[in-house]
């Protein structure tokens, strides 16, 4: 499973698994994961990607410490803000960081 598919309402989580079957995941996320993820659609609109490989790309960890904070308090990075493409992609990987590492450990 590298890459994790959302539903546009963000209530579904599923991969397509070898044999090209939809398989649903949402009850394997945990709840607090699964709120954080909802928030972050706000934060990426409609470029939010959970993707395995994106947990290999290297970021500053300044991203990391954005997107961590986010995760821990639910008022953190949720306000208006634009952030410039660059800014966006580097938290969009450290999002994934996030995600998988919660998702691998649940």
């Amino acid at each position: 499973m590298n890459e994790i598919i959302i539903s546009p309402n963000v209530t579904s989580f599923c991969y397509v698994d070898d044999n090209n079957n939809m398989i649903d995941i949402t009850d394997k996320i945990p709840q607090r994961l699964l709120k954080f993820v909802k928030r972050s659609k706000w934060l990426f609109g409609d470029d939010i990607i959970l993707d395995r490989a994106l947990v290999e790309k290297h970021n500053e960890d300044i991203y990391e410490y954005l997107i961590e904070k986010a995760y821990e308090r639910e008022d953190f990075l949720f306000k208006q803000t634009r952030f410039k493409t660059l800014a966006k992609e580097q938290l969009l990987i450290a999002f994934n960081k996030l995600f998988f590492t919660k998702f691998d450990n649940r």
